[in-house]
């Protein structure tokens, strides 16, 4: 991907807005265009959100680490003191051959035994018969499941990566109507502190009960995708996709960082300090992120987006052309005549009807719903199932995020030149083939397995984003985050059932993957259903978002701006 130093772009004085308007409608592409992509306001903004974005995936999968499945042994009495330690050398004849089960054999009684079934030896146990352990013992107690006593209760492990995703569902929905209302500030500020005081408290808890309810509120009440809204939305629409991919590369490398510290920091209390901790920072962001403006522009603050540009254009020293001069005096003068009264009957009443009465709206998001489901539950199945294949734990875990670096390299290519519905297809159909075929590897060379579940979860990888794209691109503006976040919210049904896939290896091993193979196949083929806006500007109205996939222009015909060719030798 190559960047050219110095963008050089002007507004055409002759050239209209899409759609025919007049010289008054305001260009907003047009002067992203001039402001460039990758200027150093923009690289700082990415530098924030992979920050918050790193420490907000790695609080949002810690239950991988910290309710991780630990190895027990059931204590047995008649043999502790002889040696106590976790692999004695009496299990042989003292334990199930059963691994992972609450069953040890039965001790023969001291009426019926001799003088030696007080010296811990195998005539002491009947070799056929099995009773309930009083008690376990754990291999290391780094785990909730040791501290808490789970071992016999695998339930309650599965449980809190459920809970944890069934408060996203909550989560997913208010923080896009948050997001659309208030603006992606507030989310982006506010989510990340909330996470971060509700999982240190976490870290403290008493008992499973409390972890459980701490769980469910630091879910509930944070998390969200507002960042990336903000990041297509920064942009102008040629450089989205890239922008997009430019962020999540970024937060995928603080994401693997997590197995590192996972690996170094073991006791799941330390860990969930040292995760949750560095969210509280994100409190500066009050007055280091600004509002998109966007959005400033669909709720009709049109002051507060002309300072937002204003700045843009002065940290990036670039001087904006004439003309979008005049447009940013113009839509200034204009604010004074939109009263606040109006603009919120426009959004409240005409605009949430509009959106209801879209046919083409309401069929987008059902499909956008499935697909989303049946991508989280393979995604989110594919991390927590990450500890449990061959191979360190730790090393898999960062490893599985870090197929996401070239993952985003593939998609910024891809998305940009071969559309969206396409690509999605193909990267799904590849999933579902790597999957399956992980399932059925040798079992003695467990690196053959390892890399097509690596090669599957690119393709997960690669799906998930593209799918997350391609929703903020067919919704409208005032209602992007909220239905994204809807069509999420139904997605997320998938991620609620993810963790208890781990409970498919007690019936045949690899089941859970060769199920990730075959959900796959649903967002390939729902995928072909949408409609392409990889050549149309980002939606401002429902009338725009339900002819999008008609516009076929081009992003000079949309912005009415002429590009240099050093502007179009710097597109990937």
């Amino acid at each position: 991907m190559m960047i050219a130093k110095d963008v050089k772009v002007k507004m055409s004085d002759d050239s209209k807005p899409a759609g025919g308007a007049g010289e008054s409608q305001f260009n907003l592409d047009g002067i992203l265009v001039e402001l460039g992509s990758f200027g150093k306001y923009q690289l700082l903004l990415l530098l924030l959100l992979a920050f918050r974005d790193s420490f907000l995936a790695m609080c949002n999968y810690n239950y991988v680490f910290t309710a991780i499945d630990v190895s027990y042994r059931c204590i047995v009495p008649e043999c502790e003191d002889v040696d106590s330690r976790f692999s004695a050398s009496w299990r042989n004849f003292a334990l199930s051959n059963d691994s992972h089960t609450c069953l040890r054999l039965a001790p023969v009684p001291a009426s019926q035994g001799n003088d030696t079934w007080r010296t811990c030896s195998a005539e002491q146990f009947f070799p056929n018969q099995t009773v309930h352990c009083d008690k376990v013992i754990y291999e290391d107690y780094n785990s909730i499941v040791a501290e808490f006593d789970l071992g016999c209760e695998p339930w309650k492990r599965t449980l809190i990566g459920t809970i944890h995703n069934l408060g996203l569902l909550f989560s997913f929905i208010m923080s896009g109507i948050i997001s659309d209302r208030y603006g992606r500030k507030v989310i982006i500020v506010a989510t990340p502190l909330v996470v971060g005081v509700v999982g240190l408290v976490k870290s403290f808890s008493v008992n499973y009960w409390m972890l459980v309810v701490l769980e469910f509120l630091e879910t509930a009440l944070g998390y969200g995708n507002a960042s990336m809204v903000l990041s297509l939305e920064t942009v102008s629409h040629k450089r989205r996709v890239v922008f997009s991919c430019m962020s999540d590369i970024l937060s995928s490398f603080g994401t693997a960082f997590f197995g590192l510290i996972a690996w170094k920091v073991p006791y799941w209390r330390s860990l969930m300090r040292a995760i949750y901790a560095p969210l509280l920072v994100v409190v500066f962001y009050i007055f280091l992120v600004d509002e998109g403006v966007r959005w400033l522009l669909a709720h009709n603050k049109r002051d507060e987006a002309v300072r937002v540009l204003n700045k843009v254009a002065k940290i990036n020293k670039i001087t904006l052309s004439h003309k979008a001069k005049e447009m940013l005096t113009k839509i200034s003068e204009e604010n004074n005549q939109v009263t606040q009264a109006e603009a919120k009957q426009k959004q409240e009443t005409f605009y949430i009807l509009r959106l209801m009465r879209s046919k083409t709206i309401m069929l987008r998001l059902c499909l956008m719903s499935a697909c989303f489901f049946c991508a989280t539950f393979v995604f989110s199945g594919t991390i927590i199932n990450s500890a449990t294949i061959s191979g360190n734990k730790y090393i898999n875990f960062a490893a599985l995020n870090l197929v996401a670096i070239p993952t985003r390299v593939i998609t910024a290519f891809t998305l940009t030149r071969f559309g969206r519905k396409a690509p999605i297809c193909v990267a799904y159909c590849f999933c579902a083939v790597f999957f399956i075929a992980a399932a059925f590897g040798p079992k003695s060379m467990g690196w053959i397995s390892l890399m097509f579940f690596l090669m599957g979860m690119m393709g997960s990888c690669y799906g998930v984003f593209s799918l997350y794209v391609v929703a903020m691109e067919v919704f409208p503006t005032t209602s992007r985050n909220s239905l994204t976040n809807l069509a999420t919210t139904v997605g997320r049904l998938g991620s609620v059932l993810a963790p208890q896939t781990p409970l498919l290896e007690k019936y045949m091993s690899g089941l859970a993957t060769v199920m990730f193979g075959a959900v796959s196949l649903g967002p390939a083929l729902l995928a072909l259903l949408l409609p392409d806006a990889s050549r149309a500007a980002l939606p401002d109205d429902v009338a725009a978002a339900e002819n999008i996939d008609k516009r076929d222009d081009t992003a000079d015909d949309h912005c009415g701006v002429n590009t240099t060719s050093t502007e179009k030798a710097s597109i990937p």
